[in-house]
């Protein structure tokens, strides 16, 4: 059986961790192996970038800097865990990948979208999801939703809402697979529409 590779995506607060958890769970009821991984993360180098990007907010980061922090972090989760997993015939389910860089460090941070996707085209190359799935919620509600618990990327006024109109707008690397679900009602509301897209992607 081979191996398949699926990103969720979107803003923080729009449910992402909670649909992985619940995606997993049902490719494992039909008996596929899951392996959930994280971005930034997934491995010793990984963590260490995160706590880096998404903690020590004292620690000024370039733009550029940060764009290839997240790529770097990206290769090793690649190498060390995701290929082995997808050559093995599993499933593999990313809280984010290539897009959530395109988005906040292209279209709504200072780099460009273009930029920002040739870089990734040409490091990643191949090495992308087969199928991109973007939880959609207004920005609004997702700040409710996180109250304080926002990043350094996403505390700065309007920037959540950009972040939002990146994720609607962007069609990622040419040959990206994105479909778009609406994270709004309840978490079966939104599991049952995610498992509908899959189901009608992967049959």
């Amino acid at each position: 059986m081979s191996g398949l590779f699926i990103a969720i995506e979107g803003i923080d607060g729009v449910g992402k961790s909670t649909q992985v958890e619940r995606l997993a769970a049902r490719f494992e009821q039909v008996g596929r192996t899951v392996l959930k991984v994280r971005e930034p993360g997934g491995t010793t180098f990984g963590e260490s970038v995160r706590d880096l990007l998404l903690r020590q907010e004292e620690i000024e980061i370039a733009p550029e800097a940060q764009m290839l922090l997240f790529l770097a972090s990206r290769v090793e989760l690649w190498r060390q865990e995701i290929a082995p997993a997808l050559e093995s015939g599993q499933v593999v389910i990313s809280d984010r990948f290539h897009l959530s860089t395109i988005v906040y460090q292209g279209i709504a941070g200072a780099l460009g979208e273009a930029r920002v996707t040739a870089v990734c085209a040409e490091i990643l190359g191949d090495r992308r999801p087969d199928l991109s799935l973007v939880l959609e919620l207004p920005a609004a509600v997702a700040r409710q939703r996180l109250g304080t618990e926002l990043d350094r990327f996403e505390r700065g006024p309007g920037f959540l809402e950009l972040v939002a109109s990146g994720f609607a707008v962007t069609k990622g690397i040419p040959g990206d697979r994105i479909e778009r679900i609406s994270a709004e009602g309840t978490p079966d509301e939104v599991e049952a529409r995610l498992s509908k897209v899959v189901s009608d992607v992967v049959s």
